[in-house]
């Protein structure tokens, strides 16, 4: 019964785990140059998704991110990332001559998070706060696109938090199981999705928490 309110299903492929997180750690670890000159790490990063959505058994959507990218083309610093459509043009040009099988869903970004500049202590301090979900400004981003005619239909976020000593926390399901929290060295990712939906006059409509289930096969928390 905990099922039957979901309706949308993210499905992330290996290669764009992969490239999510790895993107989202050297964006947090590794020092990288901001919009003011300067540098510093615990950044945001941005990248692409492409995949395919299907009808599965029952009235179930399937979106499956088969790749995501990250763009290089982006002005960055610790709060967020500014992209632009170029690099989504010039992409889609090149899935449609190399991957035609595949298509654009939406994007991913990240959110750097540490103690030293948020005066976040721990994990669940960071959870209460809910501030590994889509801010104001990303919903905002997100519509904008849409409003441009840009079919973007998949949201993911990636949240990073690092503390000195790890406090060894299992793997779990946050936001019914729309979002997934594990941990690599000391620190905890939080990976959460957002699915929107349009109707023929391409409105669109997101999706409620309750309503998406996030899978990662690499992570070994597959579909029930």
């Amino acid at each position: 019964l905990r099922n039957v309110m979901i309706d949308s299903v993210v499905s992330i492929s290996e290669q764009a785990f992969f490239s999510i997180v790895t993107s989202a750690l050297e964006a947090y670890k590794l020092e990288h140059v901001l919009t003011n000159g300067d540098s510093a790490a615990e950044v945001e990063t941005f990248g692409h998704l492409w995949g395919f959505c299907q009808r599965t058994i029952g009235t179930q959507t399937m979106y499956r991110v088969v790749l995501a990218d990250t763009s290089t083309a982006v002005e960055r610093d610790q709060n967020s990332v500014i992209y632009t459509d170029e690099a989504q043009d010039l992409k889609q040009g090149f899935i449609d001559t190399f991957f035609p099988e595949v298509c654009y869903l939406g994007d991913y970004h990240s959110h750097p998070y540490s103690h030293e500049n948020d005066e976040i202590k721990t994990e669940l301090e960071l959870e209460r706060g809910h501030y590994y979900r889509f801010s104001d400004a990303d919903f905002r981003s997100v519509k904008a696109l849409q409003d441009d005619a840009l079919d973007y239909r998949v949201g993911l976020v990636a949240t990073v938090f690092e503390r000195e000593r790890k406090v060894k926390r299992t793997l779990k399901k946050l936001d019914g199981e729309s979002c997934i929290r594990f941990q690599y060295l000391n620190m905890t990712i939080w990976l959460k999705a957002y699915v929107w939906t349009s109707d023929e006059n391409m409105n669109y409509r997101r999706k409620a928490d309750k309503m998406v289930r996030l899978v990662c096969p690499s992570l070994n928390l597959l579909a029930e």
